[in-house]
């Protein structure tokens, strides 16, 4: 029998929402208000998978049930363009909704619900949000193209920056682009161009995006305004009566994308690698790059087109400032922990790896019972936890840089072979050295010799078949980390994230460009914005009276279990305990306050010794095993140079390894 099908209209379903939320609203009339916008917002709203913690309504917001009484402050008793609603309600209303990605339909009934106890809200989602009708999008080939500008999505931060920077000063722009699949059964794709004013913030913003079923037919028109802007801005624009220039720095794209970017042969090409001049070699269906020491590209060379092989088409970069070679680094989250990394799993537990080098199903069991074992020691700063083996497939480029740096060298010792697991340590150990801001550039050309080793070794191993891209790609990650800075500098890790976050702003699969341009302009008429600027400040959290507190402090004692300080969490817990100060491993038992001085209460590891010894003596790294822990407590006053460790359990003590995006350099 053939279902019978139901026309439901835009209309049909904000009716249901309004039917809906008045149902709930009347069963919860004997409660209060709040509780009936926590139910309504957690059960029938949320239309994303969200993280709650992290957003708190200004005080006036919660103030509108003592009568709605205004500020006496001008910017509190602003009235928006939404209507007479004081900036408290509406405000507040409007930055709720952008943090959490609340539908318009969803708020265009809470606003039916609130507009009989607030007149003057507007009944349409849209009127609250602001959210941009017109657009300026042109066709591009198959697809479509809507350019944001530059200056625009940086305008907030070059104002707030305008107070603190002095005249004349160069900004330097990170770039990257990249496809971005946007349904699973559709071809459909967006071609995103982000960007990144380095040192002054750290998550991107949205430049440019071209959507399309392909990537963009025209490499010309997609990078045309982009080109244009950054030919104005190098001359230099004005913002609140001061000159500032703004020139790009580096560019960071997988190998397909900066193929495509740079006008090149692709990276399986036989003049595929854009940093030297090789010719591959065809090896089992694969292309190889097997030398070493072959003659490098510059930036002149690229200019003068040198290697006709190695050039497709002409890139409008080359008619900007942009150093086509050294300023297109590896991103080490695509070459390394995507690459090199998921291809040393499919060696040891895959089809194509020689028989002698993999490992038994035992082996795999044992290894995934330790990474598991290790969960509740991982700090806070990792999105996620360890994973067994045999979801691998699954694991994300964090996960694999989690293990590479991390748990990898503690998990794997004892079950590889010896010349496999130090095989291993080359790369872990190298890639480390070139993470770290501290080691970055001090031991820059022994990780170089490293990696090399490695490159070298990998292909004695697994065979020669195997020093695809990836693999060649690492003998050239310090010259980049030369002219860069360390590794995360230059990873794709914050543009990924933000991927993510533009394809959540499609809620539906007509006219996706659109609905991206109408989110973006929703928020920036929101006052609740990203963290945009680096943070450095300290900050206490969850005081009690627990103790412990040693004998010396009298009088008034604060006590607090938690300190976020440089982006870092150190607290009580098991996880985020660990930290090196003053050349000591330490555990925090306690945070206190005394006489406006932060403290931390600890007790220190009286046995420090190596953990390995190749390639280097981990101790030059900071890596140590630790053991015997003093029972007496401690007071140190809090420093500058503290450093967060990860902690991983031993069957007798422990190894520490300093978190590297904690480090204090």
């Amino acid at each position: 029998m053939e279902r019978k099908k139901w026309n439901i209209t835009r209309s049909n379903l904000r009716k249901r929402a309004v039917k809906r939320v008045t149902q709930l609203f009347e069963s919860l009339n004997d409660e209060e208000d709040s509780s009936f916008m926590d139910c309504t917002i957690e059960e029938h709203t949320i239309e994303h998978e969200v993280v709650t913690s992290s957003f708190v309504l200004p005080p006036i917001c919660g103030s509108e049930s003592d009568g709605g009484s205004e500020s006496t402050s001008d910017e509190d008793s602003h009235v928006d363009k939404s209507g007479d609603v004081p900036k408290d309600l509406s405000g507040c209303l409007r930055d709720w909704a952008t943090h959490f990605g609340i539908s318009l339909i969803a708020l265009s009934a809470l606003l039916s619900i609130l507009k009989a106890h607030h007149p003057s809200l507007p009944k349409d989602a849209r009127t609250l949000l602001q959210t941009q009708i017109r657009h300026s999008i042109v066709s591009l080939g198959s697809g479509s193209f809507h350019y944001f500008g530059i200056q625009k999505m940086f305008s907030h931060i070059f104002q707030k920056l305008t107070s603190v920077v002095q005249s004349h000063h160069r900004f330097k722009l990170q770039l990257n682009m990249d496809g971005l699949p946007i349904f699973k059964s559709s071809g459909l794709q967006f071609w995103p161009i982000l960007g990144i004013l380095q040192a002054y913030t750290r998550k991107p913003v949205l430049i440019a995006l071209y959507s399309g079923n392909s990537k963009p037919q025209s490499l010309s028109e997609y990078l045309k305004d982009l080109v244009s802007e950054l030919k104005s801005l190098s001359t230099g624009f004005v913002v609140n009566g001061k000159t500032f220039f703004l020139t790009v720095r580096s560019v960071i794209c997988d190998a397909p994308a900066r193929a495509f970017i740079k006008g090149i042969k692709s990276h399986n090409g036989y003049s595929g690698c854009d940093k030297c001049v090789q010719s591959g070699i065809y090896i089992n269906n694969r292309m190889t790059f097997p030398e070493l020491n072959a003659r490098v590209r510059t930036d002149v060379s690229f200019s003068n087109a040198e290697d006709e092989d190695h050039h497709v088409q002409h890139s409008p970069f080359c008619e900007t400032s942009i150093a086509m070679v050294s300023g297109f680094p590896h991103d080490y989250m695509h070459l390394v922990c995507l690459g090199v990394v998921r291809r040393l799993f499919d060696l040891w537990m895959g089809t194509c790896g020689k028989l002698n080098y993999r490992i038994s199903s035992r082996q795999v069991s044992f290894i995934s019972s330790k990474l598991l074992a290790l969960k509740s020691y991982i700090p806070s700063e990792f999105a996620r936890r360890p994973r067994a083996l045999d979801e691998r497939l699954r694991w994300k480029a964090t996960e694999l840089r989690q293990f590479l740096l991390y748990t990898g060298p503690v998990v794997l010792r004892d079950v590889l072979t010896t010349e496999v697991y130090q095989n291993f340590m080359l790369l872990s150990v190298s890639i480390y050295i070139l993470a770290s801001p501290t080691y970055c550039l001090l031991l820059n050309d022994f990780a170089n010799t490293l990696l090399r080793s490695f490159v070298k070794h990998f292909g004695e191993l697994y065979g020669q078949g195997f020093l695809v891209y990836n693999i060649h790609g690492l003998i050239h990650l310090s010259d980049d980390v030369k002219v860069h800075g360390h590794l995360d500098l230059i990873s794709g890790f914050p543009f990924e994230n933000y991927l993510k976050k533009i394809k959540r702003m499609v809620r539906k699969p007509s006219s996706p460009l659109q609905q991206v341009i109408r989110r973006i302009s929703e928020l920036d008429s929101a006052s609740l914005k990203d963290e945009e600027t680096w943070n450095t400040h300290k900050n206490l959290k969850m005081l009690h009276s627990d103790g412990p507190v040693p004998q010396g402090f009298t009088g008034v004692v604060s006590q607090f279990k938690e300190l976020s300080v440089d982006g870092f969490v150190i607290n009580t817990s098991e996880r985020d305990r660990c930290i090196k100060m003053k050349n000591k491993i330490l555990l925090v038992q306690n945070i206190i306050v005394f006489e406006g001085e932060e403290y931390i209460v600890c007790k220190e590891y009286r046995h420090i010794a190596k953990f390995f010894d190749y390639p280097i003596d981990s101790t030059e790294l900071g890596i140590c095993f630790v053991s015997d822990l003093t029972p007496d407590l401690m007071s140190l006053k809090l420093d500058t140079n503290v450093q967060k460790c990860v902690r991983l359990p031993l069957e007798v003590g422990f190894v520490v390894i300093p978190l590297l995006h904690a480090d204090p350099s």
